[in-house]
């Protein structure tokens, strides 16, 4: 062995040794700039280009039937492409073609709000979105029970992923969908099924309250925070209560709608004469569950009652958990530091607060529609939740809610400028971008305190009017959004707890009201979105309500607003609920009104055939009674004003108008 050993020793130094300078460093490298030239199947490449989306059946394309056992395929591919290529026909113009195949077609695509892959999940949404959008509802109403039924199973999915994707499922029916379908078939199941993605019942108790859930995060996973996701979840119920509330408005009966003129027969003994009798149509007003003789839905009254019993207290416990906690500080600065909201907790009040007085809304109109209006569900709501609402988001808190500024808008110059603007906006306001919130609230404490007694409901209410005045004082700088939540406010506020609210606090009150007059007159309501008629229609309706008019403080007052009013009818347009104000002032005989009314006469009748009235139908006869109600102002005004400029304002309106507008007016004015 040791011979051997040596030997190979021996034959290792014997070998010849490359002996020279090692490469550069750089140069052991593979080379990669070489060139190569793909392969290229010429007849694949055509058959792929074509759309697969024509369901003829060719060659290497998709027909429908291929398509819909792809929509079940276990493989992942499989399904996307089959929902693309029904997305692709639909975009083709090719839509017609698959309404008799809805049903299986409806089932395929729906069934991928539970798959477990979510890219097949987007694609299906993205898919249910295109047809929908390209059918008529007429159409998807005998298949709606299929999308709903997904809908639901993905809402009470055991994945957490399945269930935040299934949001994206019912944004589609929002948009798609008309509201009124939404809200008869399956919105009480929906609005059941959002209560159970935030919280579970209570069995411990014998009453129906509910506890809310904890969303577990892990870290880093990127998923939503369980504040986040009530918010998300909030935001499409806060959308549902929507559609509620715009099928109920369709039933309301219109308030602006006039009764056509009545046909006046004059009697002549000389000749017979016939008069109709009409009979009214009959109506059968049973539901559809009553026609078809199926067993009938639970009574309107039981499920708004359902709706606000469960709501309600999850609404203040989530409120509870997300607010800043009351702590006792040394410093004032210290303790408005402690109350101020972040964005998530700002957010999540914005919500909170709309659906409340969604529920609200939904209880009123459902009232208005009842033909003996009992109020009965409002004073049981009040009664119930009324205390616990105005403690749990007014006096705990410290009103007005303020949010904290954000880091990154002082990070830059640019940003700096913003956060400048913001500051003078957040003195006005009492809060930077909380304006809304607090809006709502005074809304909202109106509703459920409409008779407030007591020194402790004199100084709630008092901070509430105090933050009505700054927000009027800045009235420019807030949005179209910010101001149609201010006159609403303002409605609840000045007419329906006016009486009561003049008793505790009148002179803010008279400070309130002062400055929504002035701020009219000075045309300093957008009128965008109609807040600017929706202000004076409340400024009408103070006027018309007598004990009110004078509780504010009489034509003192309202002199500014009474003086401006006749303005309105040099206008191109002019409200019908402004015309009917203005013949209740001078059957009031309003002193102010009708002066000024009577020194604009020129103007007014010279503008009276160019004047047009909201509601009118556009018929001859309609705009002819339009403008007799104009000129009926006159009769109550004539004795306000010059005798002489009255004649001559009929001389001019003889040469400038039509004959039977002249003709009505010059016999008014003669009739004693």
């Amino acid at each position: 062995m040791g011979g051997h050993h040596k030997k190979n020793l021996r034959a290792e130094k014997a070998k010849v040794k490359l002996k020279g300078a090692k490469l550069p460093k750089g140069l052991n490298v593979t080379k990669t700039d070489f060139k190569v030239r793909k392969i290229e199947i010429r007849e694949q490449l055509k058959e792929y280009s074509q759309p697969a989306s024509q369901f003829n059946g060719s060659q290497r394309q998709l027909n429908l039937k291929e398509i819909l056992a792809r929509l079940k395929h276990h493989n992942l591919k499989f399904r996307s492409d089959a929902l693309r290529n029904v997305r692709d026909a639909v975009k083709g113009g090719q839509a017609d073609h698959l309404v008799g195949h809805l049903n299986d077609l409806l089932q395929g695509i729906a069934a991928g709000a539970l798959d477990m892959e979510r890219d097949v999940r987007v694609e299906s949404f993205k898919t249910l979105d295109v047809l929908l959008e390209a059918l008529p509802s007429t159409a998807i109403v005998p298949f709606f029970h299929i999308i709903a039924a997904y809908l639901r199973c993905a809402m009470t999915h055991v994945q957490p992923a399945i269930q935040e994707d299934s949001l994206q499922l019912l944004d589609v029916l929002l948009l798609r969908v008309p509201a009124r379908l939404l809200a008869e078939r399956s919105a009480s199941t929906i609005i059941g099924n959002f209560i159970d993605m935030i919280s579970r019942t209570r069995h411990d108790t014998q009453r129906t309250n509910r506890l809310l859930t904890v969303r577990v995060v892990s870290a880093g996973s990127g998923q939503l925070t369980t504040i986040k996701w009530r918010t998300k979840v909030l935001l499409r119920l806060h959308q549902i209560l929507g559609t509620l509330l715009q099928q109920q408005q369709q039933q309301l009966p219109r308030s602006d709608a006039r009764q056509p003129p009545a046909r006046i027969v004059h009697f002549d003994a000389k000749r017979p004469q016939y008069y109709n009798v009409l009979r009214p149509q009959l109506e059968d007003k049973r539901d559809l569950y009553a026609i078809v003789g199926e067993s009938a839905r639970r009574d309107e009254n039981e499920q708004l009652r359902g709706y606000v019993e469960q709501l309600m207290p999850l609404l203040h416990d989530n409120w509870i958990e997300v607010r800043p906690q009351q702590q006792q500080q040394k410093k004032h600065q210290q303790q408005q530091q402690q109350q101020l909201l972040s964005a998530d907790a700002a957010a999540s009040l914005h919500v909170l607060l709309d659906i409340v007085a969604q529920l609200c809304q939904l209880v009123q109109q459902y009232e208005t529609m009842q033909q003996d209006a009992t109020h009965e569900l409002s004073m049981w709501m009040r009664s119930n939740y009324a205390n616990s609402f105005v403690r749990v988001f007014l006096k705990e808190c410290n009103y007005p809610y303020q949010q904290i500024p954000s880091i990154s808008e002082t990070s830059t110059t640019h940003t700096k400028k913003k956060t400048k603007a913001k500051g003078k906006r957040e003195l006005a306001t009492g809060g930077e971008m909380c304006i809304a919130q607090n809006l709502t609230l005074v809304q909202l404490v109106c509703y459920f305190w409409p008779q407030p007694v007591g020194e402790q409901a004199s100084d709630d209410y008092g901070c509430l009017l105090q933050y009505m005045n700054q927000c009027l004082h800045r009235l420019s700088q807030l949005s179209v959004d910010e101001q149609l939540r201010l006159v609403v406010a303002l409605r609840a506020l000045l007419l329906d707890n006016g009486l009561a609210l003049l008793q505790l606090r009148s002179h803010q009150m008279g400070s309130v009201m002062q400055h929504c007059i002035e701020k009219y007159v000075a045309q300093e309501y957008t009128t965008r979105e109609g807040v600017a008629t929706r202000m004076l229609n409340l400024l009408c309706q103070l006027v018309q309500r007598s004990e009110l008019y004078h509780g504010y403080g009489g034509k003192e007052q309202f002199a500014t607003l009474l003086d401006y009013l006749p303005q309105l009818l040099l206008k191109p347009s002019v409200a019908d609920v402004t015309l009917t104000a203005m013949s209740t002032l001078c059957r009031q005989q309003n002193v102010v009104f009708m002066t000024a009314l009577a020194d604009s006469v020129n103007e007014v009748l010279a503008n009276v055939e160019q004047l047009q009235v909201t509601g009118d139908s556009g018929t001859d006869e309609s705009r002819f009674e339009h403008q007799k109600r104009i000129l009926n102002l006159f009769y109550y005004a004539r004795r306000c004003g010059d005798p002489h400029k009255l004649q001559s304002a009929l001389h001019l309106l003889e040469q400038n108008t039509s004959e039977r507008v002249s003709s009505y007016f010059k016999c008014m004015l003669s009739y004693d």
